[in-house]
């Protein structure tokens, strides 16, 4: 079992014990991992990415974690098949619990996604596997907003 999968398996087993689950960024180096919570993490993708980009700042200089080996980001998210709507707009939207992770070697992207079903009292009483479609890409933008962060300041601290 790959780092991604146990990662996403901790993930599953918080949000059914917990309810939530607080956004964290797994970060695997040459020299140590470290996770990272999230106490800021916007509303919008922007505030998203400009979040992302400060965390991998201070991940360089505040962790000795080495060349950037592998990137997750676990976090909470609205998932809408309506793209006229924003997700937190849309009435049909699913709640969801997304890993994406990030090779920062190759680059290669890859996306795991579990809709949350709440019973009527919203505890969450199930995890459903999201298969992304193959057809689309599952390029974004924040995890590479933290890789930026990270390879802007580390140079300069070796």
């Amino acid at each position: 079992m790959d780092e991604v999968e146990i990662i996403a398996g901790i993930a599953k087993a918080l949000m059914l014990r917990d309810g939530y689950h607080m956004p964290i960024v797994f970060v695997k180096g040459t020299n140590s991992d470290v996770a990272i919570g999230l106490r800021s993490f916007g509303e919008t993708n922007e505030e998203r990415v400009q979040d992302l980009l400060q965390v991998g700042i201070k991940t360089a200089v505040e962790c000795n974690v080495g060349e950037l080996e592998l990137i997750v980001l676990v976090n909470e998210a609205w998932m809408s098949s309506n793209p006229e709507v924003l997700p937190s707009q849309d009435p049909e939207r699913k709640e969801m619990l997304m890993v994406q992770s990030l090779d920062a070697r190759t680059q290669d992207e890859d996306m795991q996604g579990f809709e949350i079903i709440r019973d009527p009292k919203g505890q969450v009483v199930s995890l459903l596997d999201w298969h992304h479609p193959v057809s689309d890409s599952v390029k974004g933008n924040l995890l590479q907003a933290f890789q930026e962060g990270y390879q802007t300041v580390r140079p300069i601290l070796n």
